[in-house]
Parts: structure tokens; sequence; C-alpha cells
């Protein structure tokens, strides 16, 4: 019998850039390959990024990715870099559970040969994540414009070649793929509206569902982003359940709890579990009660239905598109029009080839066009194209505001001069600052809403120039992820053999409350454990 080992190549005792590898039988799975955001704001900051010029060079030397070998692309190796850590023979796949950042940012970085497999929605997030930002190495999950070395003044850069781009095989678990996936697939704005007679071309990866030679399932969980799935993943040694992230408090919970009861149905020999909820030892807590997703519904609601005829702006974080569901019902409950970013209009285009049942712009919904002197080829498509029937101008809000709830975030702020509303509401309904270049820009946030005598909801700024989160309304945001409670109920309900927490600040807490149970695997940077 094979031995079914797992080697944690980055995400310990941390929240985000999970990377596990996972071998047995002959194969080798990588349990997503997220960004790692802990390490990368150490050295990074907005307008402090790695070279796009040196490939991996820069995230190797500053370890915001780990130095594996055979693992990552040619065309992204620099002269100058040396990998010299573990070896990894081969990958099957990356199983991906779902489409934030800290589970698919790197995976750019990974050979094209190595495929993903996922949900259709989470393809289609990905996919539609990638259109919208410039090339970056690491930002390159779905297709890759490839690097070769040029000689600059004396020193050695990679940069892409004018040539066509190569897409990465997917394979969507839960399904075949729609024809109109499939045609998103290889779809591309900026060759869309390209008027070169020979413009380069996306050449898309193979978009299937069946990944051959693998036992694993795919099984739909909650998140706070759609197309969040859990994976079943068969092994001569027993059943190695992956969790990803999830919760059971959202309005989509009986996901979850069907998953737990099918992964309890399985000979499960090993339970990966997330643990982002369960706090640090040094007691740091949340500054808001635990809520439900229908809680959010009720205040938001309730704010709403008592600001008629103001000016307003609801902030529920980026692909957080359950929350843009129950604000759109909310906005038309309340007689206005929920109005998105071209980004958003974007991600929702997407989603829209893979469920029917997704909003898009329309008579409800209003995409917001504010013009600029250089428009990314995504936007152009969205706002002079696709989508061009249904945008609102900036004159459009200052002459009836309260016809109108305006998707903002703190990155958005800038569209204020242009509406100088002299009032209103600000409605946080997203997550609370971890750090404290977050806690920055929620002071500049507060700045931006006291120029304009903008009241929040959700947050505000004590005293001490913090942000701080409760609110006197009641709860305007509800955790993507389990409680410890929920955590406790999880694991105790597939009841494993073998535990292996990840994804979280504080894995002592599942040896203090589970040892005595079952074993309890906390695994190091680098090392190899036999589960």
């Amino acid at each position: 019998m094979d031995d079914l080992r797992l080697t944690a190549l980055d995400g310990m005792n941390t929240i985000g850039g999970s990377k596990l590898l996972l071998e047995f039988d002959g194969h080798g799975v990588l349990l997503d390959f997220g960004m790692n955001f802990a390490r990368t704001n150490r050295y990074y900051e907005e307008y402090l990024r790695p070279r796009t010029t040196t490939g991996l060079l820069d995230h190797v030397i500053m370890g915001t990715v780990p130095d594996v070998r055979g693992l990552y692309r040619d065309d992204l190796m620099h002269p100058d870099l040396h990998l010299t850590g573990p070896e990894i023979d081969a990958v099957d796949a990356v199983l991906l559970s779902h489409g934030h950042l800290d589970h698919s940012g790197d995976i750019g970085f990974i050979k094209p040969g190595v495929p993903v497999a996922t949900s259709a929605m989470t393809a289609a997030i990905v996919k539609a994540s990638q259109d919208c930002v410039r090339n970056e190495p690491g930002r390159e999950p779905v297709y890759i414009a490839r690097r070769r070395v040029e000689d600059l003044r004396g020193a050695k850069v990679l940069r892409s070649r004018r040539e066509d781009l190569v897409g990465r095989d997917y394979f969507t678990l839960d399904g075949a793929p729609s024809d109109d996936l499939r045609r998103f697939w290889g779809f591309l704005p900026s060759f869309e509206l390209s008027k070169r007679s020979r413009a380069a071309q996306l050449i898309p990866g193979q978009l299937d569902h069946d990944l051959k030679g693998l036992d694993c399932e795919l099984v739909p969980v909650d998140h706070s982003i759609k197309g969040a799935a859990a994976f079943l993943i068969g092994t001569s040694t027993g059943s190695v359940v992956y969790t990803g992230d999830l919760r059971m408090h959202g309005l989509g919970g009986a996901a979850t709890r069907d998953f737990v009861s099918r992964a309890r149905s399985e000979d499960t020999h090993a339970l990966v579990i997330e643990g982002t909820r369960v706090r640090r030892s040094d007691g740091q807590e949340s500054s808001r009660p635990d809520a439900t997703e229908k809680e959010v519904r009720d205040v938001a609601d309730a704010i709403l239905a008592g600001i008629v005829g103001e000016f307003a702006i609801a902030d529920f974080g980026p692909r957080n598109v359950e929350r843009l569901e129950i604000f759109l019902d909310l906005s038309r409950r309340a007689h206005r029009s929920l109005v998105v970013t071209p980004k958003d209009a974007y991600l929702l285009h997407a989603m829209h080839t893979v469920d029917q049942a997704m909003p898009l712009p329309g008579d409800d919904m209003r995409v917001y066009d504010s013009p600029k002197g250089s428009t990314d080829r995504y936007e152009e498509w969205i706002v002079e194209h696709r989508y061009a029937d249904s945008l609102v101008t900036p004159s459009e809000v200052v002459r009836s505001p309260g016809d109108y709830l305006l998707s903002f975030s703190f990155f958005d702020m800038k569209h204020l001069i242009d509406i100088r509303p002299g009032g209103g509401h600000y409605i946080y309904s997203s997550s609370e600052a971890h750090n404290e270049e977050q806690e920055i820009d929620f002071r500049r946030l507060g700045e931006w809403l006291k120029r304009f005598a903008i009241e929040s909801h959700g947050f505000e700024i004590d005293a001490d120039g913090r942000p701080s989160f409760a609110s006197e309304d009641g709860p305007l945001h509800a955790s993507g992820h389990a409680s410890p409670e929920e955590l406790a109920k999880i694991v105790r309900e597939v009841d494993p053999d073998v535990l292996v927490p990840v994804h979280t600040e504080n894995p002592k807490w599942f040896e203090d409350t589970f040892g005595g149970e079952r074993k309890v695997v906390l695994p190091k940077q680098y090392e190899t454990v036999v589960l």
C-alpha cells in the first residue's frame, strides 16, 4: 500500500496562501494554490509591487511563493533564480475550492500542463477576474502570455511575447460546461475590440468535466463567493476530505450540511479543514457579534426604508455576489436601481454563462459610467458595447440621488467629487480591517465620508482614530467562515481518523480541542507527513 502523504508548501499558521500537496497511490494533487497576503503585505503595498519583468525571482527571494522545484513555469525562471527547495515529481491537478485570491491567486505560476479541477462557477469567476487585470506572472490562472529572456542595458529581463495567449485545461467537476461558458472561455474584450488585422488570439485550454484517473468528487458548500466547493478524494488508505472555506450560517447553509452528511458517509480517513475564525491565542476578537445573512438583510432593509430620497452607497466587498443579490432585492423594495461598476458587470456577465439566474444590468441594475482618459478594454466592452443601454452617469445621480443605490468601495470614492452629494449614507457590509494598512484605508474612507457629510453604517472611526465595526443599526456583515462551534460540529460529525487544520492563525486550538479524540497533524512548511 502506498503511503498517503501531505506536504504543506505554504499557508501554515496564517489565513490564506493555501498550498497543500497531497500524494497517494502514484498521484499528486494540489489543494488550492493561493496568494499569501500576510507574507506579501510584509514587503509590498499598492505602489510597491513585485517586478513583472523578473518572473518568479522577486516572489521566491522574498518568500511570497514557496521555493520548490519541478512545479513552476519554465518561462518565469529568471537567470538569477536558483531554486533549492523540495522537488515535486508530478501533479495531476490543482483542486481549486473557490475563486478568492488567497486560494487561486498563485495558480498562474504553475506549469501550464497542470490542469485545474473546480466548479463551473469558479472557472467563470477566475476567468473574468483575469480578464480585468493587466498581465502579471502569477495572475494568469486561465491563460498565459509566455515570457522570454531579453538583454536590457546589460541586465536580463523577462518580457511577454506578442503572440497568441495559451490556455490552461480546466475540468468542471460539477457537470459539463454550458455552451455559453465555452464561448466565454475563448473570449477576450481586448481581442474582440482590436482593430489590427493580425491581432493575437486566445487559444483556450480544454474545458471539460471528466478528470480521468482520479477518484475525486466535488461537493458544493456555502461560502461568501459563488461556486465554493469541498473535495472528497478517494485513496487506498481511505477518503481524504478537503473543506476549502465554508460556513453553515449563510443563505446556502443547507449545501454545507449536505456536504457534512456526504463526508460522514465516506470511509473518511483524513479531514483537512479550514479554521479562519479560530482566534489567535493573543485574545484578539472581532468587534462584531456573529450574524447570519438573513439578519444582515433585515438590518440593511430597515436602513434603506428610513432614508427614502437620500443619497446612498452600499459596500459589500469584491466577488460577494450573494450580498449583491441581497442589495439588489432591497433596492427594488426601496424603489431604487442598484448601480454597479463595469468590473462588477463583467463578473456578473461571466457568472451568467454558468447560471442563467444570475442578475445582469437592465431595468433594476445599472452600470456606473464615469468617462476617463484611459479605459481598460473590458470597461470599453461593457459600457460601449454590451450594456450601453444600462448606464447611469454622475449627473443623473446628482439630479435624483434617491433613485439609486451605488455599489462603491473605498477605491471608488473619487467618484464622489463628480456627484458632490452634500449628505447621504454609506452602508458598509463587508469584512473588518485585519492589519494596519487596512486600518489606514478605513481612516481615509472616514475622511472622504466626512468631507461630503455622509453618515456611515456598519463602521465608524473611534476617538483614537481606529475603525470600529460595532453597529448601532445591527449586524451588516456575516462571516464567510464557520464559527468555532460550527467547526467542532463538522469535525465530530465527519469523524475522521486524522485531522489537519489549515487556513488558521491558531492551529493549536484544534489540537487542544480534538487531540484526545483523534490524531491531529500540524504540518510545518516543506515538511512531508504520512497521514
